[in-house]
This record gives structure tokens, sequence and C-alpha cells, in this order.
């Protein structure tokens, strides 16, 4: 009974296996290429902090402040500033199109210095520009960082990054980004992920609603609009059609906690394997072993009597082929079935794919 529970508990291994794509809306898939973020970015300073900002070695933190002040009307004086309690730092932001003056967006704030937490501080007043110089934004704000002041130090435990924050709405646009549609007489789609196969069946289902469409590359779909259209109401009708995205054959391995997750179309070719004392044999037949009964579990193997397609015996002896368009779920099914670590399986794929008879791509990450 112990065995068919840890049986039952390997079976809940981290295994992920995706299920055959179903359809998704093209708003999901793609963006319009003229309706697009922009990124902006500024420096600024961070005042508040505890005895955790620059050092006085950091020059350009003395020189933003001093700048600061001269603006303000006061007259910095020839000493050394040598207060902790400011940093310089640098903002970010994404302008999403059509973002409007008086809106607000959020921001990431990041230590350029010597700082070794922005806890509890406050950002000033820092203008964000854009690629062409002109300021779009304004940020400031007190800044939320990850772990609380309270929260004690544990030796050899890795703690949040606290020189880097965000403040939610933390700034006020101050001047929209222009965006023309179809001022050439197209809108162009750019699809997320680029797939000549997706492409194609995009413009096909555009093409079928009496627009039309027409894929330009993998990356880019084409639809012809005229500027005294309702281009609003043209995108929304478009953004809306479901189309069945084609996905390349790939296997995500994560060796540190031992997650494999299966893209659907990935293959086994023909190949016979043999690790740690485990054989292993895939093909069109059911998980059965030699020399047991139908439901025993013996020093002599295992028998499990259900649909799949690998077969898998803790004996030595001699190995079978693995037969060709098998799936490489059937045999990840089947090693959690028997108690194999992650490390066994990532180790037998790896091994398959270095082979040549897994058919897709192995990322390690």
């Amino acid at each position: 009974m112990k065995k068919l529970i840890m049986l039952a508990s390997f079976i809940l291994m981290c295994s992920v296996v995706f299920a055959q794509e179903s359809a998704v809306r093209i708003k999901d898939l793609a963006h319009v290429l003229e309706a697009r973020d922009n990124q902006l970015i500024g420096f600024g300073l961070v005042v508040g902090l505890g005895n955790t900002g620059d050092k006085s070695q950091t020059g350009f933190t003395q020189q933003a402040l001093t700048n600061l002040l001269s603006r303000m009307g006061v007259v910095p004086q020839n000493i050394d500033f040598k207060s902790r309690n400011v940093a310089a730092v640098m903002v970010t932001a994404n302008l999403p199109a059509f973002a409007k003056p008086g809106q607000r967006i959020d921001v990431t704030v990041s230590s350029v210095g010597d700082a070794t937490t922005l806890q509890g501080g406050t950002l000033l007043l820092t203008p964000l520009r854009g690629v062409d110089e002109q300021v779009y934004a304004v940020a400031q704000g007190n800044l939320l960082v990850g772990d609380p002041v309270n929260t004690p130090r544990v030796p050899y435990v890795r703690q949040r990054q606290t020189t880097v924050g965000g403040i939610p709405s933390g700034a006020l646009v101050e001047k929209e980004i222009p965006v023309s549609l179809a001022s050439t007489g197209a809108l162009t789609i750019v699809l997320n992920n680029p797939d000549f196969t997706t492409a194609d069946r995009m413009a096909a289902t555009i093409n079928r609603i009496g627009i039309e469409a027409r894929a330009s590359d993998a990356a880019t779909v084409t639809v012809l609009a005229s500027a005294d259209q309702d281009l609003v109401k043209l995108i929304a009708k478009i953004e809306n059609l479901s189309v069945v995205p084609d996905v390349v054959a790939k296997i995500i391995i994560n060796e540190r906690t031992g997650t494999i997750v299966i893209g659907a179309n990935v293959r086994i070719a023909p190949v016979a394997v043999s690790y740690s004392g485990v054989d292993v044999s895939v093909g069109d037949l059911s998980l059965f072993a030699e020399g047991g009964g139908a439901t025993a579990l013996d020093s002599e193997g295992l028998t499990f009597r259900a649909r799949t397609v690998a077969k898998i015996k803790r004996v030595q002896g001699p190995m079978a082929l693995v037969q060709n368009s098998a799936t490489l779920a059937g045999l990840v099914k089947a090693l959690n079935m028997i108690g194999a670590t992650p490390p066994d399986m990532i180790a037998i794929i790896q091994a398959m794919k270095k082979a040549g008879a897994i058919k897709a791509e192995v990322e390690v990450i």
C-alpha cells in the first residue's frame, strides 16, 4: 500500500505537458504597429533614506543635489556634503499609446550609486524623456521596495532586491505622443511571436470577413484601410477574431526545480534508452513488465494496466527499440509512474536530444 501511495505521489511531480492549441484572439497574438508603447527615462534623486544612501565619494549625487538646491534658491557653500540620506537613481517607465495629459503611469526607480537600500525613500520631481529628448511625463512619490524596514537579515538566505523600487501611478503624463492610424492607407498588424504559419492563418481569417489582408512576412499582416473609415471599429472587429496559432516543438527544462515543460508537437524518433538500471522503450504499446502479475509489484518489474506509449523496467536486459512518432509526454508519464526523479528525466531527455531522437528544441533555464 505504501508503494502505491508513493507511486501516486510521483505522478504529481513537476512535469507539465501542453495540450493542443486552441483558438486565440488576434488581440492576444499581435498588436497594431502604429499603436505601440514608448519608453521613457530620467535621472533623479531619492531623499529621506535612513543613512542608507550614496556615500560622500559619489560625485554625481553631490553634483545633482547642488544643482537642485541652486534652482530652488539655496546657494551651495564650498563644503563637502556628508549626509547619506540621498541617493541618485534612474527612473524608467513605459508610456502606452494614446495616453493623454493628466493620466498616470507606473515607474521603476533603480539606484545608480552605492546606496545600500532605497527603502523608505521619496523620489523628487523627475522629468522623463523619450528618445527625442522631449519631456513626456514627470515622476514623484514614495517608493515601494521589496522588504519591509524591520525584515530580519538571515545569513545565507537570499533577500529581495532593495536598491530597486517602484511607484504605482507615480508619473503624470504631460505630453501625448501623436499616433496616426492608417496614414498610408493600410494598418500593420505585428505578431508578438513571428511565425509564417500563424501569419498566413491570421490573414486568411481576416479575409473571410470581407476585409482585405495579406501576410507580408512571418511577423507582419497588412490590412487595407482608408483614412475615412471608422478605424476604431475596424480594429476592434479584427482583434476579436480567433486564430489557431502554430507553435514550434520545444522543451523547457529548469534543472534547479526539476520542472519540465513539453510542447504538444514534440515527437520521438526511433531510439533505445537505458539509464541507471531503467530500460525504456517507447512505442504504440501498453506499459507492463515481464514476470509480474496483473497488479504485482515485485523485484522483477512493475505492471501498470494503462493506455500509454512507454514501457519501463528496472531490470537489466536487452534494450527495445523506440518506435517512430511516439510522444515524449508518454515517456515522462511512465517515468513518473516508476518513481524516476526529475534529474533522471532531465538526463534522459538531454541524452535523447543529443542522439537526435527528440525532434524539438531543448532550452535549459
